[in-house]
């Protein structure tokens, strides 16, 4: 035999029922807002990689105009600019003056804020 309900137990299931069918309701119209979002999230993180991509191949197509003698003034005024992403391997040469090896280095000019040599006997004038 079936167990007898009470109308205060009915009450209370029908109670949690509606609760939880206005709660999905609530939750329901929520999830409709963010569903773009969430849509928007997943084309952005696709774009990101083919951008990424393309940063590598143009990082690596720009190297390769400059080894093959373009300036990157020259590169620049045919609309390229420098690329963020460089390919990996050797780092971008210094355009600057080329430094001298120590061993080939002029000697530097004694130093004015150092001391007098202090004169030795043989070499004091005689009075």
């Amino acid at each position: 035999m079936a167990p007898m309900t009470t109308p205060a137990s009915n009450r209370t299931e029908s109670d949690e029922q509606s609760f939880i069918e206005t709660a999905q309701s609530l939750l329901a119209s929520r999830l409709d807002v963010v569903r773009p979002l969430a849509q928007l999230i997943a084309e952005r993180k696709h774009l990101q990689a083919q951008l990424d991509d393309v940063d590598k191949r143009y990082g690596a197509a720009y190297a390769t105009a400059e080894a093959g003698g373009w300036t990157a003034g020259e590169l620049g005024q045919m609309g390229a600019t420098e690329p963020t992403r460089r390919p990996v391997g050797r780092p971008k040469r210094s355009r600057t003056a080329k430094t001298v090896s120590p061993s080939v280095a002029p000697s530097s000019p004694p130093n004015p804020r150092s001391p007098e040599p202090e004169p030795t006997p043989s070499s004091a004038p005689s009075v």
